[in-house]
This record gives C-alpha cells, structure tokens and sequence, in this order.
C-alpha cells in the first residue's frame, strides 16, 4: 500500500494511504473524468499505484510501488495490458526515517502502441509553474478527503491541476487550496489513494513534459484527514533524477 508522510517532533512516520485524483468539492466529477481522458493519455496503471510512459518501452514510477510487496508483473496502459520485463530501483532509495530517492523504472516487454510517450522535464524552474496530476486510484474531494463514506473506489482514470509552490531536497511540492481561500486553481487537486507513481504532467504547447513523479503527502490536511484542504503534497522532481533516468535507459543528455 502507498505511503504517506507524517511530521512528528521532526521524526517521520509511515501513515497508510489508499492511492485517484482528490478534487474540489465544488467542481463536478464528470469534469474530473474528461481531464483524465485529456491528460492521462501517458499514464498507466499497476496493481496499487501509477506510472507514465517515457519510452516506448520504459515507464517513470515511484520506488516504493515498484518495491512493494503486492506489486504485480503487469501494467495497463492505453486499453492494453503489458507484461514487465525488467524494473530498476534507484539505488538511494529508502524508507526508513523518511522516504529518499523515490523513483524507478519498469521496462515492458514490448513497445507500448497507440501512445506518445512524454517528456522529461530537466529545467530547474519548476516553482510556479502550473501541472496535471492524473491518475486512476481513489477519487474524493477536499472538503471531506478521505474519510469513510466519501471514497471513489471505481479506478477510472481522473485528472487535476496544480501549481508548484516550493522545492524540498530532491521533491517538488503542492499544496490543496481551498476554493474557499481564493487561491485554488479551476481544477484544484491532489493525488489520492492508488495514485502513486503517477506524473506531474507540464503542457507547454506540445507533449507533455513529466516534472514530478507521486510520492508521499506530510502529514495531513487542516482537520486531520488525509487528502484534505491544506494538506502538502510531495513529487520526486525528474529534473533531480534526469542523469540516472538517461543512463538506465541507456541514453545520455
């Protein structure tokens, strides 16, 4: 199961998360549905997490999927299933203590068909800039996050908007603004649970580019909820990462 972060006298604690997309309240989510159908186009999915297509045959995920336990040996990507070939951690990463390094790659045995892969995004000017999230885990929204009776559970692919509002070591971070504050995008958003490993997707007038890969949440939002209002969000920043990713995909800048 993915994780989520909690900040405690400055000692981090694993708290469980269900990893699709956290919305806003106010926002239908028909409307959350067609923007996966947008913006998901490179996303897949794997038993319990998310990944993004790269390369024909390589897909960007989170270490702590790729390493999990339930992890299985298939993704789904496009409306087709491939089976994986080979998955490479990176070799930092860990969980103990907080959560490092949270990248990987899966190699599929065959070339994906019918999708363009995205991008890697290498600038170090992330802060500010507006993102997609997509995803297929469980689906809520931020005024009541995660608790019981509120949960989407129907894994269809959902997609939202972010805008990056700080760096944090090698991760790059969100926050969940309220619509109530006036700061909240049209399509607010967060990851939810099943989302891990999934993108932060930039659009710049041509193919998407990935930004961010999902990792973790600290902590949780204002009411004690996990995946509400006010709650930080955190993504392994590619651009960290480029180096490892081109050599392990045998390429070079």
């Amino acid at each position: 199961m993915p994780f989520a972060l909690l900040l405690v006298s400055w000692i981090y604690i694993l708290i469980p998360v269900a990893e699709t997309i956290v919305g806003r309240h106010d926002v239908s989510d028909t409307q959350y549905l067609a923007l996966g159908e947008q913006y998901g186009v490179t996303v897949g999915s794997f038993s319990g997490g998310c990944g993004t297509l790269v390369r024909p045959t390589w897909v960007v995920t989170a270490a702590h999927v790729a390493d999990a336990d339930w992890f299985e040996d298939w993704m789904e990507i496009g409306g087709n299933r491939y089976s994986i070939k080979t998955i490479a951690i990176h070799p930092g990463f860990r969980m103990d203590r907080g959560i490092r390094h949270d990248i990987a790659l899966i190699e599929l045995d065959e070339p994906v068909i019918g999708v363009e892969p995205a991008g890697l995004y290498t600038g170090n000017d992330e802060v500010g800039k507006d993102i997609w999230f997509a995803g297929t885990g469980w689906a809520g929204t931020g005024d009541h996050g995660m608790a019981d009776g509120h949960i989407n559970r129907d894994r269809q692919m959902r997609a939202a908007q972010n805008r990056v509002s700080g760096i944090r070591d090698e991760y790059i971070e969100f926050v969940f603004d309220s619509p109530d504050l006036g700061e909240a995008l049209p399509f607010e958003g967060i990851s939810g649970p099943g989302d891990s490993g999934g993108p932060a997707l930039l659009f710049d007038g041509g193919s998407p580019l990935l930004m961010g890969v999902s990792s973790h949440q600290l902590g949780q939002g204002a009411d004690g909820i996990t995946g509400t209002y006010g709650v930080r969000e955190y993504y392994t920043r590619v651009s960290a990462y480029a180096d490892w990713i081109l050599e392990t995909l045998g390429e070079s800048r």
